[in-house]
């Protein structure tokens, strides 16, 4: 069995297309189709199903992945053991939620970009349990979530820091008082991250418990654009602090109402069988150096 067919056939399954795998391989799509059909044979089982435009893997094509998962973090352990002492290089694959990647994530690449400038960074975004499966499936090396539990037992902790969510409307809004109750929240619109997001989930369960009904404006999974259209005065929002800052024409508002702050963790995790190689060692470092 080939390292090239094997790391196609993970290609394939990370952009679900043989076409996009072609296209960022720089093979013809016949060669691609030609290395997995060579796989098919090999193996004798069927490794992916179309069904009319849509590649879908299948069970043997899941248990594949895995181990070729294993095969590469295998070599990949033994490369780096081999160049321990040459100038790093090498991939790195971040899951990041939105939020991070807006706020302390840029820095923390600058700072490494700088230092192992032949690194190639790759970055996907996501809400925290599609990272997570991400991590479990081998397409991110660590990610970066924003969780109200601890992992589960197949991912490992690296690095953890607590973050308060709070309400959020225009700083020149016509609320003057920063401290508000529940009445309040009842004439507000609302402008909210999508129904998956943990937050969201979080601040309607609350909401619903004091029988507040709340008038959505919208919704977005860019927190950027919750930002700008609250500080627009279009309604108010409720987020994670690390993502707020003076700049922004926001405030926060302190509901009287509320006994406990919610917390979020931040957290930094891999996959508990993923080789912790110099390159995501070092990631770690500086990651523990800027905001742990």
């Amino acid at each position: 069995m080939e390292n090239r067919n094997l790391h196609t056939f993970k290609r394939v399954c990370e952009l679900n297309s043989i076409t996009k795998a072609a296209e960022q391989l720089g093979y013809a799509q016949s060669t691609v189709t030609t290395q997995i059909k060579l796989l098919e044979n090999e193996l004798g089982v069927k490794l992916f199903e179309r069904y009319g435009n849509t590649l879908r893997i299948t069970v043997a094509g899941e248990k594949l992945l895995e181990y070729s998962n294993e095969i590469f973090r295998i070599t990949d352990k033994f490369l780096d053991a081999m160049h321990e002492e040459k100038e790093i290089s090498g991939s790195l694959s971040i899951a990041a939620v939105d939020s991070v990647c807006m706020t302390v994530l840029p820095n923390i690449l600058n700072q490494f970009i700088q230092k192992y400038p032949k690194v190639n960074i790759k970055i996907v975004s996501g809400v925290a349990d599609k990272l997570k499966y991400y991590l479990a499936s081998g397409r991110a090396d660590i990610a970066f979530v924003l969780d109200f539990n601890k992992p589960l037992t197949e991912l490992c902790l690296l690095l953890e820091q607590t973050v308060k969510l709070n309400f959020y409307i225009a700083e020149n809004a016509a609320l003057k008082s920063t401290d508000v109750c529940l009445e309040d929240l009842k004439k507000q619109k609302f402008v909210l991250t999508e129904p998956n997001c943990q937050y969201r989930q979080k601040v309607e369960a609350f909401l619903k418990k004091n029988g507040i009904e709340p008038d959505i404006l919208m919704e977005s999974a860019s927190t950027e654009a919750i930002i700008k259209i609250v500080a627009n005065g279009l309604g108010i929002t409720y987020l994670p602090e690390l993502v707020v800052n003076e700049n922004q024409k926001i405030r926060r508002l302190h509901l009287k109402d509320k006994e406990n702050e919610e917390k979020l963790l931040l957290q930094l995790l891999m996959h508990k069988n993923k080789w912790k190689g110099t390159i995501i060692n070092e990631f770690i470092r500086i990651c523990e150096a800027n905001f742990m």
